[in-house]
């Protein structure tokens, strides 16, 4: 069942009309049906709606068809479409969920949290129905409807929805360390997973720019990374198997990089010279595909590879000290991307919904 926003309004002893529902939407022509909640269940009325000369929606029923209005044998035919019908039977069967509980007098709102499901939003299921908006994708209609009402929440609840989102694209990234994914191919590399979620970098990423997609041959990575200040860093991929330093055998109390770390330092090394020798023309192919103004002077690099979880402190001094003897190139492990991602989430999920439900003014 589509989630859907119902409020009622009382208008009679037990009886209340609710929110229409749209059933079918053309350029020039809508129907609606118009429910009424009474004890017994729900009734209404078709209506079907068609602009005229003036581009004003004129009501086709011109009053009810009753056996006062209709002639012998003369009959009115609004098609209802399957899709039509479909809707009007779940959100008749929302409604009808209501009825169960008697018809409230005054004015009311509800919500479906899933099938033949509706409860009404009151002080006591806030922080529940609120924690089921921040995970599930509500309906455009009901962002809508809260944006109307108080944009200020919208604007909340539509942070909490995108950290809670990037709270499960964390677990999803500690869940793939623990199994085997290839590094660049198929959709589910790591080299494609960390490009669609390079957020986890913080927010200094605009959206990265494909190779392919800019006409530029040589030696070059995968994916350019426009910073917000216009300026563009590359990232190189590699697996979080692969070890990252090792102990020096011959030199107590000393480290080296890995034999895949060197390699990639190596394919590093090579793209910031190609970036430089191409500068201008890729600035330009850039400006030309993407309309975007960016500078490749100076291009920072950053390898990601190996797992730094079990390390003891003398292993990462090691992987500190050894960066810092690099010009322009930062090696990081995933367990580093994992606590950037954290850390750019800022306030836990739990508190941010507290801190919503906690409010006074919330518009339910």
């Amino acid at each position: 069942m589509e989630k859907q926003e119902i409020k009622t309004r009382s208008v009679g002893s037990g009886v209340a009309k609710a929110t229409p529902i749209t059933l079918d939407v053309t350029p020039e022509t809508r129907i609606y049906f118009y429910p009424t909640l009474h004890p017994k269940g729900v009734c209404g009325s078709i209506v079907k709606f068609k602009k005229d000369k003036k581009s004003e929606w004129k009501d086709l029923n011109s009053g009810s068809f009753t056996s006062h209005t209709l002639s012998v044998k003369e009959k009115i035919d609004i098609p209802i479409s399957t899709e039509a019908l479909k809707k009007l039977v779940e959100a008749i069967q929302a409604r009808q969920e209501i009825v169960k509980d008697g018809v409230k007098y005054g004015s009311h709102e509800y919500i479906t949290v899933e099938k033949n499901k509706v409860v009404v939003i009151d002080d006591k299921n806030k922080k529940q129905l609120l924690e089921q908006i921040l995970s599930k994708g509500y309906s455009d209609d009901f962002w809508k409807l809260i944006t109307g009402t108080d944009p200020e929440l919208a604007d909340k609840l539509s942070a909490g929805h995108l950290q809670m989102q990037r709270r499960k694209i964390i677990d999803e990234l500690k869940n793939r360390l623990t199994k085997v994914f290839s590094e660049t191919t198929g959709d589910d590399s790591w080299q494609k997973w960390i490009f669609r979620n390079n957020w986890l970098f913080g927010a200094n990423y605009q959206e990265p720019i494909e190779k392919q997609k800019i006409n530029i041959t040589g030696i070059m990575p995968d994916f350019l990374f426009p910073t917000i200040d216009g300026f563009v860093d590359i990232l190189e991929i590699k697996l979080p198997n692969d070890e990252v330093i090792e102990a020096d055998n011959g030199h107590a109390g000393s480290w080296i990089w890995s034999k895949n770390s060197n390699i990639a330092i190596g394919q590093v090394v090579n793209y910031l010279c190609e970036v430089d020798r191409l500068r201008l023309e890729i600035e330009k192919q850039i400006k030309i595909k993407y309309g975007k103004e960016i500078s490749l002077l100076k291009p920072r690099a950053f390898i990601l590879i190996g797992n730094s979880e079990n390390w003891k402190i003398e292993k990462r001094e090691a992987l500190r000290k050894l960066n810092h003897s690099l010009h322009g190139i930062e090696v990081i492990t995933y367990l580093d991307l994992i606590q950037r991602g954290e850390a750019f989430l800022g306030t836990p999920l739990i508190s941010f919904a507290k801190e919503i439900v906690n409010e006074e003014d919330i518009p339910f």
